[in-house]
């Protein structure tokens, strides 16, 4: 007898570290449809399988399935999503792959070109298209055509329970791996907001269980799963979209409820009136709304609403209601939607301090987001359109094909008045302000203060500083990838926006509790000397870090970590009038901190054996009168003999005696001792009385290639 047909179904992991779920509702789904067909299914997450060592695919499909599904939600999956399937090809090459999700049902072409490791594409739901191929494939009949017929679901009610026991092998280690467990209750958004990719599944129309079925589904997940530790959050596009399925829910919902610590949902805001949010409060739910945008012309641009004000209107009211039923929401805007101006984002920002700071206090959270440009939104199906009438620009586009997703999909001037490095500041310095503000005037009555109070923070974190360094970081780095400047050093030495918020980032490191007891000085040579111009265009954006970068792909030079100067200087007492010789100086870094210190009447010799970075180190110290570089071996002490304050950037396996030899009387030498393993920043000291070593503590240097 043939064995029944058996179909692996993976989701290949979420995007962001900190954002990982337990669930994965659209594949249970997918599985409960194919279950009814007699059919053996397997379920597989790759983030929660991390929980288990080194994820092993090979281990995966050993069992040798003949159909494996994977899932690319989106188009940040896209390249990891190809990767893993070109992986499978060949650990299971008797397999057909399928693949489905937005960015499928947006660009299924992106998955049958030659090269592509995809037998089948599923646009939209799936679960009709995967039944029929799985009959197909089991009679020996294989479709011709590689995008399966769209077929959807209309009827969600028909699909069986939802299947938990699929997720057995993740319950125990459920809480150490997710932040959150998620569920599914509709289908479908019949909205058509310009930015958003719903409606590349094709079937737009809102589809939901029955209410009494809904709130099954959900005790059906706390049962298995225990939610009492748990937030939920209800993972549909649109919530609750008819007044009538709304009251019924919320109501069987206050009868029944749950054991999770809160519920979160998307809803929209001029749906829901006060006996809604009342019904919410009662049921332990909290919501979250897509504002988008609080300037009537934007509004009106992304056909959010059909009357902008009166939309606007309603959130106020919506805003107020909550808060006097201390109710926590969160409501989302877009900032750099095609057709933003200053004027639209200085006018959304005047609604958003009214709604947010009016009265004593807000229950509700914001979170900025800047405009994506996503595949199979309305932006992208009449890109030329939205380019004639708004002057936008996408700079990278397709971006999916590319490293650096987060960064290329918001690579975009919004109109023909607002370039993208003029709208990243206008974020950062209106509405950081207001995130600000924000969070002192939140408060919350609710058991679960802690975690919106945690949104709070993280929207305020999001613009920071050191965020709006790495998104000027990548916008250097990518003029220089695609050759945009001709010079791109002089172009980092130019920018002044980004040496103000590099100045910034640095700032902030500077007031982790490691630096406390360091000099004035010192700590301002540390705030001021520009580091993003001493280290390579790919490591701007981690510049401000209290963190060690390559200068070379090889990994034998670094620029020390911020804290490492610290010490080093410290330990010499490095000041006003000093000589220092640093060996193994790079691009002159700890030399530009080192000249600071000593001023005019001071001087520093860098010492350096690669001679490119040498080279760099000329170019970055060209301005500084009392530093000279010298392109020479650290071990010819020729050309520092008789120093009385010496600093090394490497690590040698014991301290050489021509260095001590070399050390005038009364000198200094602060230097990493020790192999790739182990090493000990050690002072070393001599005078009249003979050699002093001291350890510093342990560290982490490149070696000496001297």
């Amino acid at each position: 007898m043939r064995d029944r047909f058996r179909v692996l179904l993976i989701w290949p992991g979420g995007l962001f570290e900190h954002s990982k779920s337990f669930g994965v509702p659209h594949l249970l789904g997918l599985a409960g449809a194919l279950r009814n067909s007699d059919v053996d299914v397997s379920v597989v997450d790759l983030d929660l399988e991390r929980a288990f060592g080194p994820v092993d695919l090979g281990r995966i499909v050993s069992p040798a399935y003949d159909l494996i599904g994977l899932s690319c939600y989106s188009s940040f999956d896209y390249l990891k999503t190809m990767a893993i399937a070109g992986r499978l090809r060949k650990l299971a090459p008797a397999a057909r792959l399928a693949v489905g999700g937005y960015h499928p049902s947006a660009r299924p072409h992106d998955f049958t070109r030659e090269d592509s490791p995809f037998d089948y594409v599923v646009v939209g739901d799936g679960e009709l298209p995967l039944r029929r191929l799985v009959e197909a494939l089991a009679q020996g009949k294989p479709p011709a055509d590689r995008v399966l017929p769209v077929e959807p679901t209309h009827d969600i009610g028909s699909l069986p329970p939802t299947d938990w026991s699929l997720l057995a092998r993740y319950r125990t280690v459920a809480r150490k791996m997710a932040s959150q467990a998620q569920i599914h209750l509709s289908r479908g958004c019949p909205f058509s907001c310009s930015f958003c990719m719903e409606r590349a599944k094709r079937c737009t129309a809102w589809r939901a269980f029955e209410p009494e079925r809904a709130v099954e589904e959900l005790h059906r997940l706390d049962a298995f799963l225990d939610l009492s530790s748990w937030t939920l959050f209800v993972t549909d596009a649109l919530f609750g979209l008819t007044k009538p399925w709304r009251r019924a829910f919320l109501e069987a919902l206050v009868r029944k409820p749950i054991r999770a610590r809160k519920v979160w949902l998307l809803a929209r805001a001029d749906l829901l009136d006060r006996e809604d949010l009342t019904l919410m409060a009662r049921a332990n739910v909290a919501p979250g709304f897509g504002l988008e945008s609080g300037s009537p012309s934007q509004l009106a641009r992304i056909h959010k609403a059909g009357s902008a004000e009166t939309f606007l209107d309603h959130f106020r009211d919506v805003a107020r209601w909550a808060r006097e039923l201390d109710l926590p929401f969160g409501a989302n805007v877009i900032v750099g939607h095609p057709g933003e101006t200053e004027a639209t984002l200085r006018e959304s920002h005047a609604f958003l301090e009214e709604v947010f700071l009016q009265g004593d206090h807000t229950t509700g959270f914001l979170s900025i987001d800047p405009f994506r440009l996503y595949p199979g939104s309305a932006i992208d199906q009449d890109l030329d359109g939205w380019v004639r009438t708004t002057g936008m620009r996408a700079h990278r586009y397709p971006w999916w094909e590319d490293g650096d997703q987060d960064f290329l999909s918001e690579w975009v001037d919004p109109s023909a008045e607002l370039d993208f490095r003029t709208t990243l500041r206008l974020r950062f310095e209106v509405f950081g302000p207001l995130l600000r503000k924000i969070a002192s005037h939140f408060a919350v009555g609710d058991t679960e203060a802690r975690y919106f109070r945690r949104s709070v923070d993280e929207a305020v974190a999001q613009h920071a500083p050191r965020r709006q360094l790495r998104i000027l970081g990548l916008w250097h780095l990518w003029n220089e990838l695609t050759e945009t400047v001709p010079d791109a050093r002089a172009a980092v030495a130019r920018d002044l926006e980004l040496a103000r918020v590099a100045r910034e980032a640095r700032k902030q490191t500077l007031e982790n509790p490691r630096f406390d007891g360091i000099s004035s000085a010192l700590r301002e040579a540390l705030e001021h000397v520009p580091r993003e111009r001493f280290v390579r265009t790919e490591e701007i954006d981690r510049s401000a870090e209290d963190r060690a970068l390559p200068l070379s792909d090889t990994r034998q030079s670094t620029i020390s970590a911020l804290h490492a100067y610290a010490t080093s200087f410290r330990a010499l007492a490095l000041g006003e009038g000093d000589t220092l010789v640093d060996l193994g100086g790079g691009t002159g870094y700890g030399a530009a901190i080192a000249a600071q210190l000593v001023g005019e009447r001071g001087s520093v010799v860098t010492v350096e054996v690669d001679g490119a970075l040498s080279a760099l180190a000329e170019d970055n110290l060209a301005g500084a009168a009392n530093v000279r570089v010298v392109h020479a071996d650290a071990h010819e002490v020729a050309c520092w003999r008789g120093a009385l304050k010496v600093t090394v950037g490497f690590a040698v396996e014991r301290v050489p005696e021509t260095w001590v030899d070399a050390l005038a009387e009364g000198g200094k030498l602060v230097v990493p001792v020790g192999g790739a393993e182990s090493q000990t920043l050690t002072l070393v000291e001599r005078d009249t009385a003979g050699v002093k070593t001291t350890d510093l503590g342990p560290v982490r240097y490149v070696l000496d290639r001297g």
